[in-house]
């Protein structure tokens, strides 16, 4: 895919950016067959989206510091994952980072991948403890814990805009407390989304899950 298909790295809008995942994700898709691994392009929607949309908006390009704060910053305040999911979190980037490699779309300003793949193990420890410390999560994320909780699916819309309107009725001190300390703002039907931004993944990695399927 390097150089053909018109693959643009760094799309400036939110079309651009879902051309090049579309693009990606193809490529992934070939480059899983031929190593035999088992990974869907799934696997690196969040991590895409968060470098896109929070960081300098390039796809193919990442450094250390790249992953610490997608990894240690963004995934702990905005990503819910199953327990039994976490796991698979790194190991996954691991191997988006070897895609990139294998297939020559690692840009060339990126850190070697073996010192990113080396870096993703030494940060296992801070990576599980970040995202087990709500401290860290966003207000949106403590919502749709919350939300969660009560029984809500993030990606059922018409019980997410149920359950903002039964909770803006709750007092604000109750709403403070799922919020998080000094977050006042009400959840609405229109700023829910405001939490990430547009075309992001579903919040929560689906069970049933980001392996091929044939």
């Amino acid at each position: 895919m390097k150089g053909g298909n018109g693959f643009v790295p760094s799309p400036s809008t939110e079309e651009g950016y879902a051309t090049a995942r579309t693009q990606l994700r193809q490529a992934f898709a070939t480059w899983a067959k031929t190593t035999g691994s088992d990974l869907s392009p799934d696997s690196f929607e969040q991590l895409i989206h968060y470098k896109w949309g929070y960081l300098d908006g390039h796809l193919t390009s990442w450094r250390r510091a790249d992953l610490d704060k997608v990894l240690l910053e963004l995934f702990p305040a905005k990503v819910i994952v199953d327990d039994d999911e976490l796991g698979e979190i790194l190991p996954e980037t691991a191997a988006f980072i070897s895609f990139l490699a294998d297939t020559g779309l690692l840009d060339g300003r990126s850190d070697d991948p073996q010192l990113l793949r080396a870096h993703l193990e030494q940060i296992t420890a801070p990576f599980y403890e970040h995202m087990a410390d709500p401290s860290r999560y966003s207000s949106g994320k403590r919502f749709f814990l919350a939300a969660g909780e009560a029984g809500v699916r993030p990606d059922d819309q018409q019980a997410v805009k149920a359950f903002i309107e039964e909770f803006n009725t709750r007092p604000l001190a109750e709403r403070d407390a799922v919020l998080g300390r000094g977050q006042r703002t009400k959840p609405s039907a229109t700023t829910a989304g405001r939490f990430t931004p547009p075309g992001t993944p579903p919040r929560r990695k689906p069970t049933a899950r980001r392996r091929r399927h044939r």
